[in-house]
């Protein structure tokens, strides 16, 4: 009896100790797996301190230190794509990027979207006014009018205010896509006060170097963990995730990037030209603004005079259908088919990169303004010259490339002329679907120094660009003496 339990307790230690034994070799495995895995993080880059761009144009922050901590315990590459806030949960859910890092507080209707890592740090939103506006507590905003950033959870803590203060405000939240927006609404007297994170709050005053020249109190209902926002499905990374955070807790690397961006000693960021400062990173946004137009413009052109020629000589049904088809990308804005064409084609299994998208969206909607033009210049030729045409027998289409199209070209030069500057602008667009054009450079710039100056930067680039390209088109009418 005893030999029989000795061999019972011998084979159950065994299956024991292999049971364990082949767990960790899975979990080695698991690991080995991951290494050299790349994973995107989404983020809006302009969200000092958590994750922003320097004065190089580098992305750094306090949660770009920690997610590059991470990888580095498990050997993963990490590649860092600019987003649209408002859409960080439909960009992730899309799979455009493998995780949202970012200062990204957790609350119940995010959690329904998506999967969160465990907090890793914590913050509050703060009411800041200018001094002596007499704010000091939540139940002074009644009938005051007050501004913060679209998708963040500053709406969600706002109408939760004791009192239902939020209903008694003097008119809805003014929203913008970054806090820069924000605080220069503040700084105009347009609005009565800010509600933002405490941590972007006092980093970017402290900057400014004006933070004497506000009032704020926290909001203590506000208290908000933060997280990483995964995919449902990605409960692998999220633990491996989890795991990597707390060992940087336990071996105190956390407690060191904490103290470089939140400590007593953190750096304010060195006063210097910002114009010079800005030009590089603003010049690299304009290539592909340029980029972007010539691409659009090449391709965009020929396709609407094609479509314009058979909108006037084609058969009745394809006339019909290229109508709706105008109708269509002229009633409704180029941001919404932006959307629609990088966001919603992955629905029906066909995924666009960034600037694939971006130019496609262009391309179908200035080609239907094209269209028009051309549509119009062809019919204010005199029905005279297409009789001639007939008459002295030179062939509909010989008779239409030699004599038709020339006085076409003449009649829509002003009206293209128009809409080929337009395109410059309308470039700036693509912020939505998270390139960074000449625009979105100057927002980050804006952001990274506290100051507006990078918007007039650009401002000036824009029309610079403009005023050569409206000398170049005065050129080529004035060479059009047909």
């Amino acid at each position: 009896m005893k030999k029989i339990q000795m061999k019972t307790f011998v084979l159950s230690s065994l299956v024991v100790l292999l049971t364990w034994f082949g767990f960790n070799v899975n979990q080695v495995e698991a690991a080995e797996d991951t290494s050299g895995e790349t994973y995107v993080i989404g983020l809006d880059d302009t969200f000092a301190p958590m994750g922003f761009r320097d004065a190089d144009g580098n992305i750094v922050g306090f949660d770009i230190d920690l997610a590059e901590a991470v990888a580095d315990l498990y050997g993963w590459e990490l590649e860092y794509q600019p987003i649209d806030w408002a859409m960080k949960e439909t960009e992730l859910n899309s799979g455009n990027i493998d995780m949202i890092w970012n200062g990204y507080g957790i609350t119940p209707e995010r959690e329904e979207m998506v999967l969160f890592s465990e907090p890793y740090i914590e913050s509050g939103q703060v009411v800041i006014s200018k001094k002596g506006s007499g704010i000091e507590q939540i139940s002074d905003l009644v009938d005051k009018t007050i501004a913060t950033q679209s998708g963040s959870t500053a709406l969600t803590f706002m109408q939760e205010w004791p009192d239902d203060t939020y209903s008694k405000l003097a008119s809805e939240p003014v929203l913008y896509p970054s806090y820069n927006e924000v605080f220069a609404d503040l700084d105009a007297d347009r609005v009565d006060a800010v509600y933002a994170g405490e941590i972007y709050s006092r980093y970017t005053l402290t900057q400014k170097g004006t933070l004497e020249d506000y009032q704020m109190f926290t909001d203590e209902t506000s208290i908000e963990p933060m997280g990483v926002g995964f995919r449902k499905e990605d409960t692998a990374l999220k633990t491996q995730v989890d795991e990597g955070i707390q060992t940087l807790r336990d071996n105190g690397t956390y407690d060191e990037i904490y103290t470089k961006w939140f400590g007593e000693d953190a750096a304010a960021t060195e006063k210097t030209n910002i114009v010079l400062a800005v030009l590089p990173s603003l010049l690299n946004g304009l290539k592909l603004t340029l980029l972007l137009f010539v691409v659009v413009s090449v391709i965009s052109i020929p396709i609407g005079f094609l479509i314009g020629v058979l909108r006037v000589f084609g058969p009745k049904w394809l006339q019909a259908i290229i109508e709706a088809y105008v109708f269509i990308m002229r009633g409704s804005p180029l941001m919404l088919q932006l959307m629609v064409i990088f966001f919603g084609l992955p629905y029906i299994g066909i995924s666009l990169d960034r600037f694939t998208a971006a130019v496609l969206a262009y391309v179908i909607n200035y080609a239907a303004y094209y269209a028009e033009i051309f549509r119009g210049g062809i019919s204010a030729v005199p029905d005279g010259q297409y009789e001639s045409i007939s008459v002295l027998g030179i062939g509909k289409v010989r008779g239409f490339r030699r004599i038709i199209l020339p006085q076409v070209i003449k009649i829509v030069m002003p009206s293209m002329g128009n809409e080929i500057i337009s395109l410059v602008k309308d470039t700036s667009l693509v912020y939505v679907i998270g390139l960074g054009e000449m625009l979105r450079a100057g927002n980050i710039a804006a952001n990274t120094y506290a100051s507006l100056v990078p918007y007039l930067v650009a401002g000036a680039i824009y029309l610079l660009v403009t005023a050569i390209l409206t000398f170049a088109l005065r050129r080529v009418e004035k060479q059009l003496k047909w």
